[in-house]
């Protein structure tokens, strides 16, 4: 079921309950509330933890321009029992919650780059996982200048996390879970730097193109034998290809710079000076989707998904654009969507989708 979906269900019940409440059926409302919370328990999100394979969950395919279908920059995924995050970008965290993901069990979170649709949720993640059970510090790592992104939003939250423990406790929200620990990650422009061992997860980094934004990185998630890559912000990157080499996903940002260079000549119709350079820039630091493929092509990638999408497009436009110049060659294509869901069981080549 897509984000959108769930959040129209959550609505309606709320509006259930609230109608059954205003009526007086007190011992109906707390049998609704009831079955919601153990379904919530028991979702499939919540069951990754005990499978085997690997887990990928889109909770963020949009870009910093507004879209009322999709979160900011976020890609989860779950190994060995625990769950990782790739950029935390505004309203990702709702999506994944949402959708029932155990943040609880959240054991690092990885930032690509430091542009704000990149980073902007990280202090609800760190909020949320603790409410939620994580009892120990909130591991960030990212390329140089990570401490100081951390250092900010730790500081702009240590009021509430105060607030926090004075209002339920420090047996219910322990204090050593407000700790945040930012690891700053070595990467080449060349093959990965391993950056994480944790059971048979294997985290690599890698240098990536976006200049002028400097540093940027990439990362590749090896579990078992199966692995996803997750491109981060780049032009098209011939590094990129290195160091997605043979993997079964690969999740890479995309822009239709033919349509963005029309936004920015509206833009500049429109009297708007500002927007019309910003639009434009844009186009000159990221990756078309036929570029996408390409890549994904040359590094022989079993399938390619779209995401951080550019620009923002309703429904069947969204998909017919961004698929139309496509040359797949011989990756599987699909365009993202938030709540989008992997399952990559070991010992095959089966990508399970939903």
């Amino acid at each position: 079921m897509k984000a959108h979906q769930t959040v129209t269900r959550v609505v309606l019940w709320i509006g259930i309950v609230s109608l059954v409440a205003s009526l007086g059926c007190e011992a109906m409302v707390g049998r609704i509330v009831k079955s919601a919370a153990n379904r919530q328990a028991s979702s499939a999100a919540q069951a990754t933890l005990e499978d085997d394979a690997l887990h990928v969950f889109l909770c963020g395919t949009g870009s910093p321009l507004p879209d009322a279908d999709s979160a900011a920059a976020c890609t989860l995924v779950v190994a060995g029992g625990k769950v990782y995050v790739v950029d935390v970008g505004p309203g990702s965290q709702e999506v994944a919650q949402i959708a029932g993901y155990p943040t609880r069990a959240v054991a690092g979170i990885f930032l690509t780059h430091f542009h704000s649709d990149h980073i902007g949720e990280l202090g609800e993640w760190a909020m949320q996982s603790w409410a939620n059970g994580r009892t120990g510090p909130l591991n960030v790592y990212g390329p140089e200048g990570v401490d100081r992104v951390v250092r900010g939003f730790k500081e702009a939250y240590a009021l509430d996390d105060g607030y926090r423990i004075a209002h339920h406790s420090a047996e219910v929200m322990p204090p050593g879970a407000t700790e945040w620990l930012a690891h700053s990650v070595p990467y080449t422009n060349g093959p990965g730097t391993k950056i994480l061992e944790d059971g048979d997860l294997v985290v690599t980094a890698f240098a990536v193109d976006h200049e002028p934004i400097e540093p940027a990185v990439g990362y590749r998630f090896d579990y078992k034998g199966r692995s996803v890559v997750v491109s981060g912000d780049t032009d098209k990157s011939t590094n990129l290809e290195l160091n997605a080499k043979g993997a079964d996903l690969l999740i890479h940002e995309v822009l239709i710079k033919s349509v963005m260079t029309q936004v920015s000549h509206a833009m500049g119709e429109r009297g708007s000076s500002r927007l019309q350079k910003i639009t434009l820039d844009v186009t000159d630091y990221h990756t078309s989707p036929n570029e996408a493929a390409q890549s994904a092509n040359a590094a022989g990638v079993q399938t390619l998904v779209f995401t951080h999408l550019v620009p923002p497009l309703p429904g069947a436009i969204r998909k017919w654009l961004f698929m139309r110049d496509v040359d797949q060659g011989d990756v599987d294509v699909m365009l993202g969507e938030d709540g989008m869901t992997f399952r990559l069981p070991p010992g095959s080549d089966v990508i399970e989708i939903d």
